[in-house]
């Protein structure tokens, strides 16, 4: 039969879909040249190569910068799972027993108070493992998983996802945190206060909502912050409240200002899950990281 007959399988080497994926990521020609080293004409060159050879256009063009057509937000889906399968490949031939190399966790902020000794215990067993930790929000670190972009992220859980594995779960138990010198009557103290939160579709504020919903009350307003300094800063000084897991807020050790105090019941617990990709190749090196999660961190919570 001939090729003609049967189709022909576009011939794309895996340089240029290296390429297309940093356009991608960076959103535009100009960005993804000086990220690579190249010059300019030469990635325009190659997304128009991959264009030509699937014969559909990838980016649209404007002033901007590019934005990814259907057909390039499916191919970066495809190209995301055979560089990754690539990079597996290059581990699978090249791990051993003794774990070396590198890994890359995720966190959010309150979790991440728990990982230095878990780091610290790791790395003195396994010096040769190059640990990079990774700060962001649930919805940024779990992109991040399905990316292949972190080997494992800390989120605040549960996770329902069809390419995501729960490997850990933790329960934390949280905190309204308020101003010291602020007297404390339950809901009605706080009914017409602002909540201050680094994220405000969390699975705090929701808890939050719920309890004041079953006692009768509504959250007033919300006020975002980009750090945890800022937002403790602001409660201080008496400009609203926020909420934490009381396990976070002990080990902050902070010096007067802010006091805590518990949800009651089912409105306090939340999950914390450890989550990694379905599909992750285990290296040595990110399960023995699994392994000693287990080992201090389920030992070491409440």
């Amino acid at each position: 039969m001939a090729s003609e007959e049967r189709g022909e399988v576009p011939d794309m080497d895996i340089g240029v879909l290296k390429v297309f994926r940093t356009v991608a990521e960076e959103g535009s020609i100009s960005k993804a040249a000086h990220r690579l080293n190249y010059v300019q004409s030469n990635v325009t060159a190659r997304i128009q190569q991959l264009e030509q050879e699937l014969k559909t256009p990838l980016v649209y063009r404007h002033s901007r910068g590019i934005t990814l057509t259907s057909a390039g937000q499916t191919l970066l889906e495809y190209t995301e799972k055979i560089l990754n399968l690539l990079e597996e490949a290059e581990k699978a031939v090249q791990d051993t027993p003794v774990p070396k190399g590198s890994i890359t966790i995720g966190s959010d902020t309150t979790a991440a108070v728990r990982l230095p000794a878990i780091l610290s215990a790791y790395r003195g067993k396994f010096p040769e493992v190059e640990v990079h930790l990774e700060i962001g929000r649930n919805e940024q670190l779990i992109d991040a998983v399905l990316r292949y972009a972190v080997n494992g992220a800390f989120v605040d859980g549960p996770v329902g996802h069809p390419e995501i594995v729960q490997e850990l779960v933790i329960h934390e138990s949280l905190g309204l945190i308020i101003p010291e010198a602020m007297e404390f009557r339950g809901l009605i103290s706080i009914q017409d206060m602002t909540l201050l939160s680094l994220n405000e579709d969390c699975i705090y504020s929701h808890r939050l909502k719920e309890w004041l919903r079953d006692e009768g009350f509504r959250l007033a307003k919300v006020m975002q912050f980009g750090t945890m300094e800022g937002l403790l800063g602001c409660v201080k000084a008496g400009i609203g409240f926020s909420i934490l897991p009381i396990s976070y807020f002990e080990k902050m050790n902070v010096k007067g200002g802010i006091r805590c105090y518990p949800f009651p019941g089912r409105y306090g617990e939340v999950p914390t899950v450890f989550i990694r990709r379905r599909d992750l190749y285990m290296t040595s090196a990110i399960q023995k990281f699994i392994d000693e999660l287990k080992s201090q961190l389920l030992g070491a919570m409440p």
